[in-house]
């Protein structure tokens, strides 16, 4: 029993410093999900697949100049929401910043596939602003 719960605990462990070096490294390895400028600031959230699954969901936000650099924009903040017919589905983002300036390790929590409406709004060295994203978790 010891030896499952250190070898599970092992393999966590590892999938977390493999999507951390995805997060703190460079973009490329990770997909396009969507992009939104704000001013002269894209916001792109990219992905392992390019896609959001429904589920518990680790993603990444980056805020980058128009000629593509990173901009370290301070705090940011998100929230998620899954408008229905008579109510909404909240639910769950937690951001935090990663290695890089400019780029944002984001955990998500999708109760469930379809159209999902994201706000993200940031306010630090950048200046202040919000944008808001509307796609589909798969």
């Amino acid at each position: 029993m010891r030896r499952m719960v250190r070898n599970g605990l092992l393999m966590t462990m590892v999938a977390a410093a493999m999507f951390s070096a995805a997060c703190g490294g460079r973009s490329e390895s990770l997909k396009e999900v969507q992009r939104v400028r704000s001013g002269d600031l894209n916001i792109v959230l990219l992905s392992e697949d390019g896609t959001l699954n429904r589920g518990k969901e680790a993603f990444v936000i980056e805020f980058q100049k128009l000629d593509g650099a990173l901009v370290d924009v301070g705090t940011v903040t998100t929230s998620a929401n899954m408008p229905m017919p008579g109510m909404t589905m909240a639910g769950s983002v937690r951001v935090d910043r990663s290695d890089v300036p400019g780029r944002y390790a984001a955990n998500g929590d999708f109760g469930m596939a379809g159209g999902w409406q994201m706000k993200i709004a940031w306010n630090g060295p950048a200046g202040q602003g919000d944008v808001s994203f509307e796609g589909s978790v798969q």
